[in-house]
């Protein structure tokens, strides 16, 4: 005779239709199972009502038209916005709860303030909601399961309900006012009903949301005089271990009692953040093997299954038990289904920020956009501006043909690649019927042959990858149907329209559940399935507070005021309140707990290392304290090398135990690993050491032996100061210029690149400054002729610049080189005002390899060591020299530092090496004076003032008696040779002294040590 099983969710059904096709030999005859919503269609369809059943999206798009033309505070709504979710949401739960238009505008009547006014607002978006329903012909859910009660009242029968010899209700609490009136005609036919209903007696506070249905089976006096019905209540201490049962009566505020005996097992473990959760309950599933008990009968559950499936998969598959998730992963985090969302965000408007997105994907591009950001930053492409593509063109236009032909074939091939991605997008940029997006949809997918870059991964990723793409059809599809069953098949729908309702739809989709075994696994379930759970074992991953049990969501349109306004004029409970809401998250969260027999475990997520984690639910400490477990207040420690798992728990095992615990793992294949890991660990202690101590190791600096030959080899035979100021500030970041060669990383922008800027400014001051000179012109006075000038020369650099395509983005140069030419007329004018009286004797002052000057000499202590270098400009007087030093700079407080006494063959070497090389050049003068122009400002920094014959800037020099004791200051000379000396030795210890904008820090292990060091006071 036939049977019907109605349970709670979906995934229940699939199970227990399997355990009953199990139990049967593997054929599935009688007993069907489903949930209510499931056989509603059927019963419609078999009492001849031809009306569409509107999914969930057509609903959302049906609440959205009744938002706006409700107007006021609802008018406006789009589909995929927040509010028409929220409106969604309030509309079916009046329709669920059978409340009428005119009743929720009377009940707003009681109302007064902003409650009265959602309260209106959603009465008028719910009269028209239903009046396009009436105007469709269609059926919202909640409208379709009415439809069906009272079919079923009539003694229509479908598929599932003819002839029904048994009916089960299990693991179901509450039913809607039509859910009920179906379930009790389907009583009334069948023979026999039995319903097991998750009310414990002795917690009637915890069990509140299922006492409704309770009282209501209980009412039904006359159905129990003519058919077998039975309620089947569970009871706390009925088939549970005492343990168990002590933690289920205390749970929740409840009545504590001292467990009954000894038998049932109670654990509590914590995670070191989010990530650690799923980790954790590996463990304690292993240790519950340990245990005796078999994998199928543990069940974990979740408050975010579908967020923890694949780590829990991870965890478990690590370990070797055999895990059924039953979800697939969600669709939307799947990337080549970001990818198709962003592609059709891009159609039509496909902007610097979408070309490079795209472009970088190795699913629309075989170079993966290899350089495709670099040639977009010179090229100066941005947003809103110009298109990427013409941009890139009109760089390639500007770059010479000669020295510059890699990087304008390089332009020229992004640029085809931009054009060729946009045509592809264009067709989808069109408003169109939402078929005919969903055709072009799939056009795009085939033209740029995504699902064959999709058959060429790992067979696990290209499975996943094809599944996801078949999906997303399946989606644009849903779409499809949604639009027509809401009226709007016929029109044209804008490309974002259809856009936010795929994304919609893949929100709410998922991937198939991969290849899990069908039986004698751990199952993970949700908190809505636990009150029809029933297993040895539950482990329940994330008892953290706030999420066991879950806090409800915030309901922005039908709030407690409104709620209890609309119970009080229907006279029931219609909707529920907030703490209605929060006793059925407490009824799902003692579910999941009573569902254990024998054992019972908490999982939480504590403050770890990844950040989140928080505190043990009170509920779940409640539960350990009855059963007299402590909660462990960390995360528990990784398992030792005798209960390791897993080749990575060995290994940290045996890293952490030394070579005593690695010796352990001598006759296994993993003792190779486990020598390479403590040795790897012995050269990090001993980096770290020498990190702290600021000296040089084999490990962390010092390069000795073949590598120190070659490292010689490499060394310039002529020394720029500015190397030796690279390496009195950070000798590990000298080392990657000087010796490894890596260059900086090219800081260039939209705008004209820092370096170019600068040697720009510089060629348009000596181009001046020079002019000047040849005339005999100097000072200048600050006229409108000089003025003029420098308005000519710089005019003239600039065009060099351009010619070169050094200056950016050509849009944003035309404003740029107005703010440059400004600047220097503002230099002029500080010219006029700071010459001191000094005439410029030389600009660009160049000394060393292919100088007119030879190299400048200094020795100490028997060593000499060559300089060369370029000084911006030399003024001189009949008694003193002033070095200038431009420097392209706002602030010149870090400039000042640089000249300071104490600072000169510290971490100054340009200034002194300078002031050297300019009383060469130009003899005879007593004072020596250095400082820095700066050219933003159009001021200069305080000079430094020095005798010419100071004994720092002797070019000869020897350490004086007491200078290794620190009694006296060295010279800059023997400065220059001991810092050459430490170089030339390999000594590049990492004791940055400012980790501020290095452009290493991706190879540099203790990036931020400088200031972590300032912090400590060392």
């Amino acid at each position: 005779m036939p049977t019907l099983c109605l349970v709670a969710t979906p995934l229940a059904a699939t199970r227990a239709a399997r355990r009953l096709c199990d139990a049967q030999g593997g054929i599935l005859f009688g007993p069907a199972v489903a949930t209510v919503d499931r056989i509603v269609p059927g019963i419609v369809a078999a009492a001849g009502d031809r009306r569409p059943i509107l999914p969930p999206l057509a609903e959302r798009i049906l609440a959205a038209e009744a938002g706006e033309a409700a107007g006021g505070a609802l008018a406006g709504l789009h589909p995929e916005s927040g509010l028409a979710a929220a409106l969604a949401r309030a509309l079916a739960e009046l329709r669920r709860g059978e409340v009428t238009a005119a009743e929720a505008r009377e009940a707003a009547g009681e109302l007064a303030g902003a409650p009265a006014a959602r309260l209106r607002a959603v009465a008028a978006a719910l009269e028209a909601y239903e009046a396009r329903l009436a105007a469709l012909g269609a059926l919202d859910r909640a409208g379709a399961a009415r439809v069906a009660a009272e079919a079923a009242r009539r003694g229509v029968s479908s598929a599932e309900t003819g002839g029904l010899d048994l009916l089960v209700l299990d693991g179901i609490a509450a039913l809607a006012p039509a859910e009920w009136d179906l379930v009790s005609a389907l009583a009334a036919r069948a023979r026999r009903t039995r319903v097991h209903l998750p009310f414990w007696p002795e917690r009637p506070d915890a069990s509140a949301p299922a006492e409704p249905l309770l009282r209501r089976l209980e009412a039904l006096h006359e159905m129990a005089a003519r058919r077998d019905v039975e309620v089947v209540l569970p009871h706390v201490d009925e088939g549970r271990a005492p343990r168990i049962a002590a933690a289920l009566l205390a749970m929740g505020g409840g009545r504590a009692a001292a467990p009954a005996g000894d038998a049932g097992l109670v654990l509590a473990a914590a995670g070191a953040g989010e990530e650690g959760v799923p980790r954790a309950a590996a463990a304690v599933v292993a240790r519950l093997l340990e245990q005796g008990l078999a994998p199928a009968e543990i069940a974990v559950v979740s408050p975010a299954p579908r967020r923890h499936a694949a780590a829990l998969a991870r965890a478990l598959g690590d370990v070797g038990i055999p895990f059924a998730a039953g979800r697939g992963e969600p669709l939307a985090a799947v990337p080549v289904v970001r990818l198709v969302l962003d592609a059709l965000a891009a159609a039509g408007a496909l902007d610097r920020s979408a070309a490079e997105r795209l472009l970088g994907s190795s699913w629309l591009s075989r170079r993966g956009g290899a350089g495709l950001r670099g040639l977009l930053d010179r090229a100066g492409a941005l947003d809103g501006r110009v298109s990427p593509g013409e941009a890139l063109r009109r760089r390639a236009a500007l770059v010479s043909a000669g020295s510059g032909a890699r990087e304008r074939a390089a332009l020229l091939g992004a640029a085809d690649a931009v054009d060729a991605l946009d045509a592809r997008l264009r067709p989808l940029a069109a408003p169109a019927l939402a078929r005919v997006h969903a055709a072009r949809l799939a056009a795009l997918v085939d033209g740029a042959g995504l699902r064959r870059q999709a058959a060429r991964g790992p067979r696990p990723v290209a499975a996943r990858d094809l599944a996801a793409l078949a999906r997303v059809d399946e989606a644009a599809d849903a779409v499809v149907r949604a639009v027509a069953l809401a009226g709007r098949g016929e029109a044209a729908l804008p490309p974002a329209a259809f856009r936010a309702l795929l994304a919609l739809a893949i929100d709410e989709a998922a991937l198939p559940a991969g290849p899990e075994p069908v039986a004698g696994a751990v199952e993970l379930c949700g908190l809505d399935e636990a009150p029809g759970l029933v297993a040895r074992a539950v482990v329940v991953a994330g008892a953290g507070r706030g999420a066991y049990p879950a806090a409800p969501p915030p309901e922005p349109l039908l709030r407690d005021p409104e709620r209890l306004a609309l119970n009080r004029r229907v006279r029931r409970a219609a909707v529920p309140v907030a703490a209605a809401r929060r006793a059925e998250a407490l009824h799902r969260a003692f579910s999941a707990a009573a569902a254990a027999r024998e054992a019972l475990a908490f999982v939480w997520a504590a403050p770890g290392p990844g950040g989140g984690g928080g505190p043990l639910a009170p509920l779940a400490a409640e539960a350990l304290a009855a059963a007299g477990v402590a909660p462990p207040a960390a995360p528990d420690p990784e398992p030792g090398l005798a209960r390791a798992r897993t080749p990575r728990q060995a290994l940290r095992a045996a890293a952490r135990g030394g070579a005593a615990a690695a010796a352990a793992l001598a006759p296994t294949p993993l003792a190779a690993r486990a020598a390479d890991a403590l040795a790897r660990g012995a050269v990090e202690a001993e980096r770290r050491a020498a990190v702290i101590a600021g000296r040089a190791e084999p490990v962390a600096g010092a390069v000795d032996g073949a590598a120190g030959a070659a490292l010689r080899r490499a060394l310039p035979e002529a020394w720029a100061p500015t190397q030796l100021e690279a390496y009195a500030r950070c000798p590990f970041r000298a080392f990657l210029r000087i010796g490894a060669r890596l260059p900086d990383p090219d800081a260039a922008d939209l705008e004209i690149g820092p370096r170019d800027e600068g040697t720009l400014v510089h060629a348009v001051l000596e181009r001046f400054v020079r002019g000047r000179m040849a005339r005999r012109a100097w000072p200048p006075a600050g006229t409108p002729e000089d003025l003029a000038e420098a308005r000519a020369a710089a005019d003239e650099v600039f065009a060099r610049f351009e010619r070169e395509g050094r200056t950016g983005d050509p849009a944003v140069w035309t404003a740029r080189r107005e703010a440059v030419r400004a600047r220097m007329e503002r230099m002029v004018r500080a010219e006029a005002r700071d010459h001191g009286g000094l005439t410029p004797v030389a600009v660009e002052h160049r000394f060393g390899r292919g100088a007119p000057e030879p190299a400048l000499a200094v020795s100490a202590d028997g060593e000499t060591v060559l300089l060369e270098g370029r000084i911006d400009r030399i003024d001189a007087a009949p008694d003193r020299l002033l070095v200038l030093d431009y420097k392209n700079a706002r602030s010149g407080t870090a400039y000042q530092g640089e000249l300071a006494p104490e600072a000169l063959g510290e971490t100054s070497f340009q200034i002194p090496a300078y002031l050297l090389a300019a009383a060469r050049a130009f003899p005879g003068r007593s004072r020596l004076e250095a400082a820095y122009a700066l050219v933003r400002r159009a001021e200069r920094t305080r000079p430094l003032a020095l005798d010419a014959a100071d004994p720092l800037l002797a070019p000869d020099a020897v350490a004086p008696p007491g200078a290794e004791d620190g009694g006296a200051p060295r010279s800059f000379a023997a400065a220059v040779v001991d810092t050459v000396r430490r170089i030339r030795a390999g000594r590049f210890p990492i004791a940055s002294r400012d980790c501020t904008g290095c452009a290493f820090g991706a190879v540099c292990r203790f990036e931020g040590a400088a200031e972590r060091r300032e912090e400590a006071g060392t």
